[in-house]
């Protein structure tokens, strides 16, 4: 319109000064076709020609517009659409922060048809179909969106492994991840999900493969890590398979168990159910020398202690920073009951009970009652841990 508008200014300024010129020096204009000649007075010849150029030039116009005008509905309409689309896009992502799956995916959908990023509509109208559980119609929009966008099918990928997982189906995830497995130490994004699904599937070795890439993750900080770690050495020592192995997890992880009072105590007794009791006896003392924990003094009295005596006067020695321990007095009684000082293994058990009354120490004072032959208290002991243990049920 402007280019027009400037066109035509430009033309008028030619055609005023052609007419000023015209006007100081008057004269004729002719022109002569065979034998008959045609004059005109100069002004009127310029005036005629800018008339005949002036309708020229709006016929040539209309023309166009004429010619043109199917093209410009349709783009006109396509604007409109795209706007449409536009805007039922934004409103299904509003939808979606709002909780509100079944619009969200509506009007994504709707959207999805004229927008310029369609692939992005159906993205998220599949998180919003996976929100409300519709799984099946989570899968055909992640399909809709693998088939517009083909070079983008390794996002998708991604996208639905992390579903998946939710899901709680690793395997189907695993699957879905397969053609990314060298991507894992170079892409974090990538790393945590196989880390998620190896962990659901109990895959602690698989897991533990992944870990130090995660360490050097700046997606995952050290908190997360350290929680993370901590589940694939629990898992690595529940399911310890020879003491050999167990060795290579104790080495392998000598700093991160030290440091954890709870992973101490797997630790010790995965040493303790493989026969390793001397192992167990100093990792537990040396951890209790640095940080005080009364699980670990109740593993202590379990563990097959080849010199009592020594034991004894080590946990006697706890005894005076510790006087309120049921579990510290349970295992004094039972390493009395391992040296075989009958009278003291009682007077402990009777210490812990009056601290704590527990199902396991009735049950050995029962035991130790029996053994001396004192049927009434080791009935008594017996029917108050019963009831102890099957209260907590």
């Amino acid at each position: 319109m402007i280019r027009a508008l400037i066109l035509f200014i430009f033309f008028l300024i030619v055609f005023t000064a052609a007419v000023f010129f015209a006007m100081q020096a008057p004269g004729y204009a002719s022109f002569t076709y065979g034998a008959t000649t045609y004059e005109l007075p100069l002004v009127e010849f310029v005036i005629g020609l800018f008339i005949l150029f002036t309708l020229f030039y709006i016929l040539l116009r209309l023309f166009g517009l004429i010619f043109n005008a199917p093209k410009r509905i349709q783009s006109a309409m396509d604007r409109r659409r795209q706007n449409k689309a536009l805007g039922n896009t934004q409103r299904g992502l509003t939808k979606f922060t709002q909780g509100d799956w079944v619009q969200s995916e509506k009007l994504l959908l709707s959207g999805a048809d004229h927008s310029s990023s369609a692939m992005v509509n159906y993205i998220w109208a599949a998180r919003a179909a996976h929100m409300r559980g519709d799984f099946a119609e989570r899968d055909a929009h992640l399909a809709e969106a693998k088939k517009g966008s083909p070079n983008d099918s390794s996002t998708l990928d991604v996208l639905r492994a992390e579903l998946l997982l939710d899901q709680g189906m690793p395997e189907q995830a695993l699957a879905s991840l397969s053609q990314h497995e060298d991507a894992v130490r170079s892409n974090p994004k990538i790393a945590s999900l196989f880390a998620n699904a190896y962990e659901q599937l109990g895959d602690w070795g698989k897991l533990a493969e992944i870990i130090p890439v995660l360490n050097n993750s700046k997606h995952v900080d050290q908190s997360t890590y350290s929680q993370i770690e901590k589940r694939v050495i629990k898992g690595l020592l529940s399911n310890s398979q020879n003491a050999s192995n167990l060795d290579e997890i104790g080495a392998k992880y000598k700093e991160s168990i030290s440091a954890d009072n709870e992973l101490t105590l797997d630790y010790v007794s995965a040493l303790r159910q493989q026969g390793k009791h001397e192992l167990a006896e100093s990792t537990i003392s040396n951890t209790l020398a640095k940080n005080w924990s009364s699980k670990l003094v109740r593993e202590y009295g379990l563990i097959d202690i080849k010199d009592p005596g020594q034991a004894l006067t080590k946990a006697e020695h706890w005894v005076e920073q510790h006087t309120n321990d049921e579990n510290l007095y349970l295992t004094l009684g039972r390493i009395c009951n391992k040296a075989q000082l009958w009278g003291k293994a009682k007077a402990y058990f009777e210490s812990s009970l009056t601290r704590k009354p527990l199902a396991e120490t009735y049950a050995e004072l029962a035991a130790l009652h029996e053994q001396l032959d004192e049927m009434d208290d080791a009935h008594r002991c017996a029917k108050k841990g019963l009831k102890l243990a099957t209260r907590s049920v």
